[in-house]
């Protein structure tokens, strides 16, 4: 996310970007996935203009991008949603998580409970609010989640497990049980806030370089600092930090730190089929941009805020990134020849489900200030296809999340209230 800012009744979150325009917002160098250096005052990559539907390897995607169309979840709308998905072996029940501070339990297309409740004390304005939720992959059996929250007294960015309730299978426990992540915030802006197990089991987190626009405090390239960082963490580990071992930054820096060089990384999500990672990270005054990291890829700089998607955006600190990770799809700013134009970018999820096998492979998302959703083939290390979908243009904006259902449907969620699921023509 961008910049939220909350109007009309503390519902619609609409705002301005750092650089004025409007916006939702949603140590040692590391080398590139592919042992490249990133070119430096070059043009960014073709990220392709095709609208209409096209095909790609077999093994790679869908042979040919289906039609497509959304239908809502539940009846009624819901407060600021920011994002909605399944749990672990429960392929019926949608979790809404609402920016105001709850999530909400859906159940045959009706709201029949409030899961979660952080109202007290969070901090809802701009930016602020309850912004991630992850199942651990155990759920079942074991009850444990985590949420992304942002609460007051001082503001901090807050990674905290809860269980759910012994007593109801749909409430949660209202007590913590642990602080896995407490970090100050002097800005209400760029929190990141998303957070997902791995395929290797660990919980992954995503923070915002604490905002204020440039990186003024120079966190995203610090791996001493946790802002402006992936963060890797060991949910069962006794350590206080709860740091993943194997993590790269362990002996020169802090040891969850795993990527870093983000700015405000809204959203990103593992290809449960390759294990691939999909990092979208919010720009800052003219690009929009996506880095695909291959499975196993460790300790990689995004570069920044030395660079602004391929170009350079700090000259005076490209020195402290002789090498860094480039994104393979970026867009300008409200460009209307791109799949997807906007100014704030929704990274989204590879689709895995059962009901669009022709999807299957590819990569959806979209732009909360553009009414249309991309989808990206990336095949044997390129991205072979970028294209519009046909068929889920024209929603007028306001999305702000993609998601999965228990049952791998790709779920969207809007800030004006509407949760929808994405669902063959």
């Amino acid at each position: 996310m961008r910049a939220f800012l909350v109007v009309s009744l503390g519902v619609g979150l609409l705002g301005c970007g750092d650089d004025g325009s409007p916006a939702i917002d949603g140590g040692a160098d590391a080398s590139r996935a592919d042992g490249a250096a990133s070119d430096v005052g070059v043009d960014p990559p073709d990220t392709g203009s095709e609208v209409d539907s096209g095909t790609v390897p077999g093994d790679c995607a869908g042979s040919t991008l289906p039609a497509l169309r959304v239908e809502a979840i539940a009846s009624t709308n819901f407060e600021a949603p920011v994002h909605a998905i399944g749990a672990p072996g429960d392929a019926e029940t949608i979790y809404v998580v609402e920016k105001t501070g709850r999530i909400i339990v859906v159940r045959g297309g009706e709201r029949v409970g409030v899961f979660l409740d952080v109202r007290e004390g969070l901090l809802t304005e701009g930016e602020q609010g309850l912004l991630g939720l992850a199942f651990h992959p155990g759920y079942a059996s074991n009850g444990r989640f985590f949420v992304f929250f942002t609460p007051g007294g001082p503001r901090r960015n807050v990674v905290a497990e809860f269980r759910r309730s012994s007593e109801d299978p749909f409430r949660a426990d209202p007590d913590e049980v642990a602080r896995l992540v407490e970090i100050e915030d002097r800005e209400s802006n760029h929190n990141g806030g998303h957070l997902a197990f791995g395929p290797d089991g660990f919980l992954y987190v995503g923070t915002g370089d604490e905002g204020g626009g440039g990186d003024p405090y120079l966190n995203s390239l610090n791996v001493d600092r946790l802002l402006g960082k992936m963060l890797r963490l060991d949910v069962d580990a006794p350590e206080a930090d709860y740091a993943a071992a194997g993590n790269p930054f362990a002996a020169t820096g802090r040891p969850q730190v795993f990527h870093y060089g983000l700015r405000n990384p809204w959203r990103w999500s593992f290809d449960r089929g390759t294990g691939d990672l999909y990092v979208a990270d919010v720009g800052q005054e003219v690009w929009e941009e996506i880095t695909i990291v291959p499975a196993g890829a460790a300790g990689l700089n995004f570069g920044w805020s030395a660079y602004e998607g391929t170009s350079v955006y700090r000259e005076d600190r490209v020195s402290m990134v002789p090498v860094h990770t480039a994104p393979q799809i970026v867009y300008r700013h409200n460009d209307s020849s791109a799949p997807v134009g906007g100014v704030s970018i929704v990274g989204g999820v590879v689709y895995r489900g059962d009901a669009i096998p022709g999807l299957r492979g590819w990569y959806l998302y979209g732009d909360t200030y553009n009414p249309h959703i991309g989808a990206v083939a990336y095949c044997d290390g390129e991205v072979t296809q970028h294209l519009r979908v046909p068929g889920l243009s024209g929603r007028g904006g306001g999305l702000v999340s993609f998601g999965e259902d228990g049952r791998g449907e790709v779920l969207l969620s809007f800030i004006e209230g509407q949760v929808v699921r994405i669902v063959p023509n």
